[in-house]
């Protein structure tokens, strides 16, 4: 699954942009039925802005984060996902 970066005042170098593919390849093994994964970046005074947003049959999930280094607000908002996406699994699990 390829996420569809885009980046609001920023540059992006493919160093990055490899990262993110990596860390969105990571989120798969949370959840099988990812269907699309999107990832916008924002630099702003108060630093940079990640939000990740993944749809899944059914739900839209989001999770962003703010950090002055961009790596570091990347891993806050994967993790926050991470946590979306177990509860989301366990649901389906427990419906079915």
């Amino acid at each position: 699954m390829l996420p569809r970066i885009s980046a609001r005042h920023a540059k992006i170098s493919p160093e990055t942009k490899e990262h993110i593919e990596g860390v969105c390849e990571k989120l798969g093994q949370f959840c099988d039925e990812i269907i699309d994964c999107e990832v916008m970046i924002e630099k702003s005074k108060a630093g940079t802005g990640v939000e990740l947003v993944l749809k899944v049959p059914q739900h839209t999930l989001t999770a962003s984060a703010c950090d002055e280094n961009l790596f570091k607000a990347l891993s806050e908002a994967r993790e926050r996902m991470e946590v979306q996406l177990k509860k989301y699994h366990d649901r389906i699990l427990v419906h079915r």
